[in-house]
């Protein structure tokens, strides 16, 4: 069985194939924004975890859950030992507490305010039976969590090499699962601190139950009148949303912890409170978008949680779009957990019932709205029996909290797209561990190091900040990014021209009416193996008789597609502001392949277009081609993944733990894709 070693010391990432923007003093660089440490549920140390994942990339984010934990994530836990044993070194009870304090806890549940602090600290029960008290994430991020990172930043290697690592959140969002966040604000300073970010949690994470103002730091989570306007007008008529006065909902002591089960108010508010305070610092994007489902709040009781849907629909993402477009940029809907075996860690209670190549069907298919078909009939439960049309379904599913799709590139991004939103794609890693494996194995069913399958690469000015963080963001706002698997390509230059006159990713071009324009994509498909351990032909290709390694990708297709912008940004008065498929004028403009191509690494494309109507631009490639069956549609769109256990595994190399199919790690990295994000094209009279 292959081994991982872990970096004791950091080694030199291999180049990223950075490349400049036209006139730009920056590079793309790759990066990771969620992923875990035992202070939620992952296997390792802050330090561990920043080590091995500058081992592969140039920046990195580390997140963890919202609300609060037993586990001291300073230590390392592989296999969540420190869940077994009252006993346990690796647990804030006992790596803070003294014997006296223990019993004081034990007795009557009183704490040392010093050690923790907050009110309302909840307890887990370990495996022995005995209550230990939980930290607050808020704490956790204050006094422990940066520390770890700014010393691994520091490390010669990584300081030679100007890597960055910085302290962010995977938030519980109120009315909603996950959100992948980042206040950079105080992290470079001569005396680094997450003060920013804390009290951010602290004021809007859905499962804290703190009112303490954050012990002494004397927080209050009011935003200002003009904020809470925005938030009356947007919720006026929308009660099922929350209370759309949101200041009037906090208490004597400023924060409202009441609400949170549905309350979409309260996080709307959250990404306006970024924006009122740390504009140039924060990121707010929505984590695995598609996990939970489809959005249904039967009431807006917080005591009535029966059948409510956790997920995000098209309204609620315009929502955050809309109030703070400067923070809520983008979503995840490309999600770590790549090798669990429903891909992604998307069961087909998911909104389209599983990832399509690994994507998420907001980015990577189309979907209907919640509860309803694809022509508008309302779904049934006969809809979910053997026979019916969507037997995946679970028969008992409540059928408004389905979301159905299909292939094809009408997507809720694209929808977005074409009402002229900056809203860009985004990967992440997820890690936490490797599931059935050990952490120094490489085979894996749960997840990989974060920059092993997935990254991010943003295209980052370091000249023109001072702080790491502030260029971070700015490069993640910009939207001059793209995101690959299995390093299918290491390089990617993606433009509009007219002329000599060009626009990037994030960009627009402007022309006038009429003119042609070139829109050129040029990426790198490096020779070589990349990480994946396993060296047998791909048994998607073996089907079309196509003998590849499975480590050793070939891009096989690339498609551009393009949309019209109707120059019209929907407001929740409008019908069309709850509609997640983009218009009939998004299409595949254009599709490259192999007998396009020359065997050198780099792939030039290029295509013109006349230009009447304001539009724009994005591109995705893969190995896999157009009418491989379980796998990709005639057009090359990627088909549910579910598919892919009508595909045998049946090389005598192919691990036993895939059960003779096409499944878990082998399946992640036999099915790479990337994607780029949109240029667009403004139309003058």
């Amino acid at each position: 069985m292959k081994k991982h070693v872990l970096a004791a010391a950091i080694v030199t990432a291999l180049a990223s194939g950075a490349s400049s923007a036209a006139d730009g003093n920056g590079e793309y660089l790759a990066g990771d924004f969620h992923n875990h440490t035992a202070c939620s549920d992952g296997w390792t140390s802050v330090k561990t975890l920043a080590r091995q994942s500058l081992v592969y990339l140039d920046w990195f984010v580390q997140v963890g859950h919202s609300g609060s934990s037993q586990r001291d994530c300073r230590f390392d836990d592989f296999y969540y030992y420190s869940n077994a044993s009252s006993n346990s070194p690796n647990i804030w009870y006992n790596s803070l507490l003294s014997d006296e304090e223990k019993t004081a806890w034990l007795d009557s549940g009183a704490l040392p305010e010093d050690k923790f602090k907050g009110n309302n600290h909840g307890a887990s029960t370990q495996g022995d039976g005995v209550r230990v008290p939980r930290m607050w994430k808020w704490q956790e991020m204050q006094d422990f969590m940066l520390e770890p990172l700014v010393s691994v930043r520091n490390e010669p290697g990584n300081k030679a090499a100007a890597k960055e690592a910085m302290l962010g959140l995977e938030w519980v969002v109120p009315g909603h699962e996950h959100g992948s966040d980042i206040i950079t604000a105080g992290q470079y300073d001569p005396q680094p601190n997450a003060n920013a970010m804390a009290q951010w949690e602290y004021c809007f994470a859905r499962n804290s139950e703190d009112t303490s103002g954050g012990g002494d730091n004397g927080w209050t989570c009011e935003l200002s009148e003009a904020s809470n306007d925005v938030l009356k007008s947007m919720f006026e008529g929308r009660p099922e949303e929350g209370v759309a006065d949101y200041n009037s909902t906090l208490g004597a002591d400023g924060i409202n912890t009441e609400a949170d089960a549905g309350d979409h108010v309260k996080s709307t508010a959250a990404v306006l409170w970024m924006n009122e305070n740390f504009p140039q610092e924060s990121v707010a994007v929505m984590a695995h978008i598609e996990r939970q489902g489809a959005h249904y709040a039967p009431s807006n009781d917080p005591a009535n949680t029966s059948d409510r849907g956790f997920g995000w629909n098209v309204e609620h993402v315009r929502d955050h779009n809309t109030a703070a477009p400067n923070v809520a940029f983008g979503f995840e809907s490309q999600p770590g957990h790549q090798p669990i075996p429903s891909r992604g860690g998307y069961g087909t209670n998911a909104a389209g019932l599983g990832t399509y190549g690994g994507t998420g069907c907001y980015a990577g298919a189309e979907a209907a709205r919640p509860g309803m078909d694809f022509d508008g009939t309302p779904l049934t439960q006969a809809d979910f029996q053997e026979g019916g049309k969507y037997p995946l379904v679970a028969d008992n599913r409540n059928p408004k909290r389905v979301t159905v799709c299909r292939p094809g590139v009408r997507t809720m991004w694209d929808a977005l797209l074409s009402e002229g939103r900056r809203f860009w794609s985004f990967a992440s890693s997820d890690w936490h561990s490797r599931g059935a494996f050990g952490p120094l194995d490489y085979e894996t069913t749960g997840d990989f190091w974060p920059g092993e399958f997935q990254k991010n690469y943003v295209y980052i000015d370091k000249t023109a900040y001072a702080d790491p963080g502030k260029a971070l963001v700015a490069g993640l706002r910009s939207g001059n990014s793209w995101h690959v698997m299995g390093d299918l390509v290491d390089q990617l230059e993606f433009e509009v021209c007219a002329g000599n006159q060009c626009a990037t990713m994030g960009e627009a071009l402007e022309v006038r009416k009429g003119r042609w324009i070139r829109v050129s994509l040029k990426v790198r498909d490096p020779n070589g193996p990349n990480n994946s351990p396993y060296r047998f032909d791909n048994p998607y290709l073996t089907q079309i008789g196509k003998q590849v390694p499975i480590n050793e990708p070939e891009l096989a297709q690339v498609d551009l597609i393009s949309g019209v912008v109707h120059g019209r940004m929907y407001k929740p008065t409008d019908p069309e502001y709850y509609e997640p498929m983009a218009p009939a004028t998004t299409r595949i403009a254009k599709t490259w392949t192999q007998a396009n191509w020359s065997r050198s690494p780099i792939k030039t494309m290029r295509y013109w277009v006349k230009v009447d109507e304001d539009m724009y631009f994005r591109a995705r490639g893969s190995n896999i081609p157009a009418g491989t069956p379980h796998s990709r549609d005639v057009d090359g769109n990627p088909l549910l993944d579910w598919e892919t256990d009508n595909i045998p595994c049946d090389d005598a190399a192919c691990p036993p733990h895939v059960n003779g199919v096409l499944d878990a790690d082998v399946q992640a990295w036999a099915d790479v894709w990337f994607y780029a994000n949109p240029v667009f094209v403004k139309v003058t009279r």
